[in-house]
């Protein structure tokens, strides 16, 4: 059985010293074996303790002086920091024997005038989510995703970020997203009407696309826009089953005017390899 985990090697590094005393090497070294050691087990609730073990330690190790800038390369998963460096994502998959997956992720935020980070912890609760492009989500209810991308945009004055993700939805299909995250004032929100299609506004977008298949999603900082494969299923009588869709060659985008992300249908685009597709690790690919 194909089983998937450790998808992203996305190592950010924040510039500047947040703290001077570097982190312990002794202290990344035994986050890195307690990792490890998820899928040194067949067994799902195994898999789930250990993985359970792994967060409480790194959750903790977060508030550990030198955490913010320290690269963690030993830990096989997406640690991405944010472009102006407030924030830091800890995001990793475990996979279950029957094809789904289950994501966490810690948030490190940077409190500049207080000199210290705050860890928030998202739980994923995605199957219990309905019509989740039109919800309002907080970390006590998160649509689970690895995150690849962090796009800083302003809406109303107030500072987003747009979060670039992947889902292996199941055995037959992946998804690719984009969400919104912002921070209140002791929490952090997912989602915003800021996705408008034609006559509609959505608060996230989620794409379903046939599991043997890849899909661009990328942003272009230049043109202020992200561009992604149009997809389509292989024949009309396929239509809604999103397990038979896969790119159709055009390309669609999404441009940035006003605090809204507009979508512009069949634009002029051609796929190039970048250092960010580079950094994703494709888990078909052994």
């Amino acid at each position: 059985m194909r089983m998937r985990f450790l998808i992203l090697f996305v190592f950010s590094i924040a510039g500047g010293s947040f703290w001077a005393q570097s982190f312990p090497i002794e202290k990344e070294k035994e986050l890195t074996d307690m990792y490890l050691s998820i899928m040194q087990t067949d067994v799902d609730d195994e898999r789930l303790k250990r993985n359970q073990l792994f967060l409480d330690n790194l959750r903790q190790s977060l508030y550990t002086a030198g955490a913010f800038e320290h690269p963690f390369s030993g830990l096989n998963m997406c640690t991405k920091t944010s472009p102006d460096k407030s924030f830091r994502l800890f995001n990793w998959n475990v996979p279950m024997r029957n094809g789904a997956e289950r994501y966490f992720c810690l948030v490190m935020r940077w409190n500049k005038s207080k000199k210290m980070a705050t860890v928030l912890q998202l739980e994923d609760l995605s199957e219990e989510i309905d019509k989740p492009e039109t919800k309002t989500l907080n970390p006590q209810k998160w649509y689970g995703a690895l995150y690849y991308d962090i796009v800083p945009f302003k809406k109303g004055g107030k500072k987003h970020y747009l979060l670039l993700g992947w889902d292996g939805y199941s055995n037959i299909m992946n998804r690719k997203m984009v969400d919104v995250m912002s921070f209140t004032s002791k929490s952090i929100k997912f989602g915003a009407p800021v996705f408008k299609l034609n006559k509609t506004t959505q608060r996230r977008l989620i794409y379903s696309y046939a599991e043997d298949l890849t899909m661009t999603l990328k942003y272009q900082e230049k043109n202020k826009r992200f561009v992604l494969d149009h997809l389509a299923p292989k024949n009309p009588t396929l239509e809604g089953q999103f397990q038979f869709y896969m790119p159709d060659a055009s390309f669609d985008a999404f441009n940035f005017k006003k605090g809204k992300w507009i979508l512009e249908k069949n634009i002029n685009f051609q796929r190039r390899k970048t250092e960010k597709d580079r950094d994703f690790k494709d888990p078909r690919k052994k």
